[in-house]
């Protein structure tokens, strides 16, 4: 019989989150509740149907704002609110549903709650047949809602790019991301908290992230996850953000978003946020600013280390195709030069916030590109 999911408030976080072990958290939320369903134990297939919402909103609320804030970047940056709802059209009329009809989240975010209690109500009556298929309806309405989230917010990621630049995207993502890092990120400074407690809440947020963002080439949210003596990996196959902007949707049998009919960017010039290297998705390059540079320009270390695909990728050969993979070290004090390297840096002899100044984001001229004006 199937370990029962243990589902409980985390003070550290102020919400709730899904416990168990490492093994346990790399199978998705929508898997646990097929298992239970098959097991009959509708209670827990109902906590968990319950628990797949919580994931969801996770990245249902972020692309509220990150479509609000890039939209007001493009507004602070010379563009009128006319031409700024030009862009936003644009984008929204290449991203309608596999049926054709017209995309409006708020809307399908509707549909996948009244699923959902569709689903529960066939928990609740021990129909089995029919909360699976309730299941795969919700999940799949889901996967529908967050990868057209993603398409609108790399859209007007691309558009930045277009405008002004590599500097366009630092800009922007010291906006998105500053306030973002401020009140998440503090938990992660071994000034402040033991790494031992700050890595546990580390990895759950990371698991329970991807299993939100529905990773994996079924879309299902499962993910691949080793332990060594160091570390901890994961790998998706792919992320369903970047990964899949960088690949296509599988799924729908829509391009890369590098072709038509979307015709968006990937970086250009080699810099600090995207590794110095060309064909990082705009996307991803969030993961590496977020995750490696302000850690290490506040406290000495990255929080996590990330290596994106590269686009082209775009070949379903999996002996080929890349995987996005995140590295998450059990000592963040010994994580190689080389991931400081990459991104510019030098590994300091101290760590914590205590020794560092709060830096600025790089400006144009650490880059060598224009900036705004």
């Amino acid at each position: 019989m199937t370990t029962e999911t243990r589902i409980e408030f985390s003070e550290v976080l102020g919400r709730r989150i899904r416990l168990g072990t490492w093994e346990d958290q790399k199978i998705s939320t929508y898997r646990k509740i097929r298992e239970a369903v098959a097991e009959e134990r509708w209670d827990d297939a109902a906590d968990l149907a319950d628990y797949f919402i919580d994931e969801a909103s996770v990245c249902f609320i972020l692309y509220r704002q990150w479509i609000n804030d890039l939209s007001n970047f493009l507004q602070n940056n010379g563009l009128s609110p006319e031409d700024v709802a030009g862009v936003n059209a644009g984008i929204v009329a290449k991203i309608a549903l596999p049926d054709g009809s017209p995309w409006n989240a708020h809307r399908h975010w509707d549909r996948f709650k009244r699923e959902q209690r569709k689903l529960l109500s066939h928990l609740f009556r021990e129909e089995p047949d029919q909360a699976l298929d309730s299941l795969d309806a919700m999940k799949e309405t889901w996967r529908q809602t967050h990868d057209r989230d993603v398409d609108h917010t790399y859209g007007l990621m691309s558009e930045i790019q277009e405008r002004f630049g590599g500097q366009g995207i630092v800009d922007m993502y010291k906006l998105v991301l500053e306030p973002l890092f401020a009140w998440r990120y503090e938990k992660f400074d071994i000034d402040k908290h033991p790494w031992d407690e700050a890595l546990e809440t580390l990895m759950n947020v990371a698991c329970e992230s991807m299993r939100g963002h529905l990773v994996g080439p079924e879309r299902t949210g499962d993910f691949e996850l080793v332990e060594t003596d160091d570390r901890f990996i994961l790998r998706f196959d792919p992320c369903a953000s970047g990964g899949r902007t960088i690949r296509g949707d599988w799924i729908e049998g829509t391009p890369a978003r590098m072709e038509p009919p979307y015709n968006w960017g990937v970086s250009q010039e080699e810099a600090s946020w995207n590794h110095f290297q060309k064909g990082v998705c705009l996307y991803c390059a969030h993961c590496i600013i977020l995750m490696e540079e302000m850690p290490i320009d506040r406290f000495g270390y990255p929080v996590r280390t990330v290596d994106p695909p590269i686009y082209p990728d775009t070949d379903p050969d999996p002996e080929v195709r890349q995987k996005c993979q995140w590295e998450m070290f059990k000592d963040p004090t010994q994580t190689p030069e080389e991931y400081y390297t990459r991104v510019g840096r030098k590994k300091p002899e101290v760590f914590g916030s205590s020794h560092f100044e709060t830096p600025p984001m790089p400006d144009a001229g650490s880059l060598g590109l224009p900036g705004l004006g």
